[in-house]
């Protein structure tokens, strides 16, 4: 399997799970009380250290735009504005596949 394959399959793979510990963690905050945040807060630094290591700054931006700002805003409409440098472009960015195809279109460090 190519590189690039297997980059992207983990990718979405982490974005998902990622995701589902947000959902866990608001859930036993709202529903039982319980905030996680204090226990999960060094392990998700890690993960995005790695994130760090691999994309550049505005993939990185991208990402965390994608966990933590996205499911706050009401009625999205799952697309984003980008500039290529010379105009506005609107892109999908609605789940992690299309997320992944606009961070690896933007260039890499």
């Amino acid at each position: 399997m190519a590189r690039e394959v297997i980059e992207k399959k983990l990718f979405i793979e982490n974005i998902i799970l990622l995701k589902e510990i947000e959902d866990r963690r608001d859930f036993m905050e709202e529903e039982i009380g319980v905030d996680m945040s204090i226990y999960e807060e060094k392990f998700l630094q890690v993960i995005e250290n790695l994130f760090k290591i691999h994309f550049n700054k505005e993939q990185f931006a991208l990402i965390q735009y994608y966990l933590y700002q996205v499911p706050t805003i009401v009625d999205w409409d799952g697309k984003i504005d980008l500039s290529d440098g010379k105009e506005m472009i609107t892109v999908d960015f609605e789940t992690p596949e299309q997320v992944w195809n606009v961070i690896t279109s933007l260039k890499i460090k």
